[in-house]
């Protein structure tokens, strides 16, 4: 029995899909697309739990115990909205816009936004940072997100353990080698070390040594952004101290 499509044969020109072929070195533009997508649609479906769950918690009819379940779900539903906004950066999919600027000046605007987690955590921060600093080409956004999610971690550690932490910005020089031409920024956070064994970890998606209500992706986040802007992160954890080093190319 004749079963082919007439008019069609191997040699006609068939458009294959070998542009989204999942090589083992991965297809950026591919994954991007899938990543953005999925969380686009589930961010939508999100958004009718909380909707309908805000609405139900309103009837006042509604049984105590339902209510409470509803609570649940609710609240289940806002943190995987949480960990949908962390998938993007994570996964390498952030929109990098970078521009000259001085990191004196985005240290004065974040200020408020440094302190925060130390705040929440009783721990003393202290910001060393000169009035002027060499400029960097960097995505402003993006690198306050590196800084906070080293920071958060810190704030953390330091509250465990009762110690304290500190942020320095140090110019071409201060720290680095002059002909490195780099801006640094060291985090430290004292009363605590990360074991030798774990280290190489704390990069890793979804490692994460606190309770699950982390997600484990703030360190991974901060590893992808400081590649997408030819930057350097690294960590040293000794002396009962834990130093990150964020290292910036000089504009």
């Amino acid at each position: 029995m004749e079963n082919t499509i007439v008019g069609l044969s191997p040699e006609s020109q068939f458009t294959f899909s070998d542009q989204f072929e999942i090589s083992e070195n991965g297809n950026a533009e591919f994954y991007g697309l899938l990543l953005r997508g999925m969380t686009h649609k589930l961010n939508n479906l999100l958004a009718v739990i909380q909707g309908f769950s805000s609405l139900i918690m309103m009837d006042e009819a509604v049984d105590e115990a339902v209510m409470e379940n509803i609570g649940h779900m609710k609240e289940a539903a806002n943190n995987a909205s949480s960990l949908s906004e962390k998938i993007l950066p994570a996964g390498g999919c952030s929109q990098i816009t970078n521009q000259e600027l001085a990191i004196s000046d985005l240290m004065s605007m974040i200020e408020d936004n440094l302190r925060e987690p130390f705040n929440k955590h009783g721990v003393t921060l202290d910001i060393l940072c000169p009035k002027e600093t060499h400029k960097v080409n960097a995505d402003p956004g993006r690198l306050k997100n590196i800084i906070l999610a080293i920071l958060k971690n810190a704030a953390e550690a330091a509250s465990n353990s009762g110690g304290n932490a500190s942020i320095s910005i140090n110019n071409p020089g201060e720290f680095s080698k002059i002909e490195d031409h780099c801006v640094d920024i060291l985090i430290q956070n004292t009363g605590s070390e990360i074991p030798a064994d774990k280290i190489n970890k704390i990069w890793e998606p979804f490692y994460s040594s606190k309770e699950s209500a982390h997600f484990g992706l703030g360190l991974t986040t901060a590893a992808v952004l400081a590649v997408q802007m030819n930057m350097r992160l690294g960590v040293i954890s000794q002396n009962d101290s834990t130093v990150f080093w964020i290292s910036i190319p000089a504009a």
